[in-house]
């Protein structure tokens, strides 16, 4: 039996825990969408974007930052100090930051397409205050590679938020409460997520104790985290980037109708389901940078262009079946989940763009593991304006589907800036290639099974219930094909199966059965 190592342990955990944190997430818009219509999911994902992008900050960015600074720490009480530090700057740029939220919210939504939004981002802003502590706590232990609590808060956050969210959400409906009063009480449940996961974290926490903070290590943690931090953050929100020049240009673009808003409630079915698809990219390439750090300022190259490639094959490898699996289910998918085939097409068109940001996330992470935040930052502006561009040209004409195709183009174009920038310090071009290759060939037989049963479905399906088990059997069947031929071609190794969840024990079943 192989015995993976702590941190190999630590960050399948943290995978496998914002996998079920983003299952969680993604779940509850089932019956919000089935409860509230495609005019409520409008309601409550047009301003997602404000919450989430915070959010994340508290859950992947932030903390890493953090771990970086904490990691060159000299002692405990360094340590210490360098951890308050990092609450007070973020505290600080929290509150800022509501003020601003707060004031601004009227024209913000007015930005928006509708004002009756504002009232919902005065509850999101709220939620800015929670992340410092999130952060601080987070980050206290990745900088020991320890990524167990970060990963059970993860969790408890969620089942917390959409407990209390389902809850308001049955009782508003009952009031006869709109759609746009529906988003606000969600938003107000993830208020009540944070605060049990800083209960936790602050629980899990033996040695935090009150330091005083010096003004110059102040300056020196709020220097790094408005630099080094937002450059880390930024470039790491991509999918939420997107989402958010959707939410300013979609309904604009088609006219502001009630018809405008309602397709673009359609659209957001879509974000949530590339958002999880592409859920392993990000949670391994962030949970791997402390390491690669390690590594490349200590002088191995070797080291760090071996973890590079790693990192490169397996999240890619991931991203490829997560792409043309989410492409080749996503009628039953649709019409299992939310009642109807309403922007199937567009729908297919979005989930294009799960490898596309797959490549950009992965060659960002490669770009912050040897201190180029700032060149993927770059790539980050980059993509938010082809992506502007893109709407603007082909959502008048093309509505929703045009937007899609928007979302993919930017992410291919982040990723090829991205790249290039990475081989001038580390060429990695003619591997990437090989693997690509590789790759295609592995995908080839999922592709024809699911071509296959995607156009007998088309067909045979006629209620939510057949869609639903005409799903279970294709994502059945195409998973196990493309892991079948994965373990064939070799396309990763022993080590590298055990970066995603529950890889190594597929190993031990396929070697058994083979001996």
């Amino acid at each position: 039996m192989r015995s993976p190592n702590k941190f190999t342990q630590g960050v399948v955990l943290f995978a496998l825990a914002g996998y079920v944190s983003k299952l969680i997430s993604f779940a509850y818009r089932v019956p919000y969408q089935n409860i509230a219509g495609d005019f409520g999911l409008y309601a409550y994902q047009t301003v997602y974007p404000f919450a989430a992008i915070v959010a994340s900050l508290g859950i992947y960015a932030m903390p890493v930052v953090i771990a970086k600074i904490g990691v060159g720490a000299k002692g405990p009480q360094q340590k210490q100090e360098i951890l308050w530090g990092s609450f007070y700057a973020l505290f600080t740029l929290a509150a800022i930051l509501v003020a601003l939220v707060w004031e601004m919210a009227p024209a913000i939504g007015s930005l928006l397409g509708d004002e009756q939004l504002a009232p919902a981002l005065r509850v999101i802003s709220l939620s800015y205050l929670l992340m410092p502590a999130l952060a601080v706590l987070r980050g206290s232990f990745q900088a020991v590679d320890d990524l167990r609590p970060s990963a059970w808060s993860q969790v408890l956050e969620n089942l917390t938020r959409v407990t209390v969210m389902l809850t308001l959400l049955f009782i508003g409906v009952r009031m006869g409460k709109d759609a746009y009063e529906l988003s606000q009480y969600a938003y107000m449940a993830a208020l009540v997520g944070g605060v049990v996961a800083i209960v936790f974290l602050t629980y899990q926490t033996k040695s935090l104790r009150v330091v005083n903070v010096s003004w110059s290590t102040f300056r020196r943690v709020l220097r790094l985290l408005v630099t080094t931090g937002f450059a880390v953050g930024f470039a790491s929100l991509g999918i939420l980037w997107m989402q958010l020049v959707d939410s300013f240009t979609i309904v604009n673009l088609m006219g502001g109708s009630y018809e405008a808003k309602v397709s673009k409630g359609v659209f957001d079915r879509g974000y949530p389901l590339v958002q999880f698809a592409i859920l392993f990219t990000t949670t391994i390439g962030m949970a791997s940078v402390p390491n690669l750090v390690r590594h490349f300022r200590a002088g191995h190259i070797q080291k760090t262009t071996q973890g590079l490639r790693s990192m490169i094959r397996v999240t890619t490898t991931v991203a490829a079946a997560a792409t043309i699996g989410l492409m080749g289910v996503m009628l039953p998918l649709n019409i299992s989940l939310f009642e109807d085939e309403s922007g199937t097409q567009a729908l297919i068109l979005l989930a294009t763009s799960t490898f596309a940001a797959s490549l950009a996330v992965v060659s960002m992470t490669c770009l912050q593991a040897i201190d180029r935040e700032w060149v993927a930052a770059r790539g980050m502006v980059l993509a938010i304006v082809v992506k502007s561009v893109m709407n603007g040209w082909l959502v008048p004409s093309y509505g929703i589907s045009g937007a899609a195709i928007g979302t993919s183009i930017a992410f291919l174009a982040m990723a090829s800036f991205n790249f290039k920038s990475l081989d001038r310090s580390i060429p990695l071009g003619a591997f990437r290639f090989g693997h690509y290759k590789l790759l295609i060939k592995t995908l080839l037989p999922m592709i024809g099974i699911l071509v296959g049963l995607n156009w007998l479905g088309s067909r045979w399906i006629d209620s939510r219930i057949e869609a639903f088990g005409w799903l279970i059997g294709m994502v059945m069947i195409g998973a196990g094909v493309y892991i079948w031929r994965l373990v064939r071609t070799h396309v990763l190794t022993t080590g590298e199966w055990e970066l995603i969840p529950f890889g190594s024990r597929l190993l031990d079943v396929l070697d058994k059965k083979e001996n």
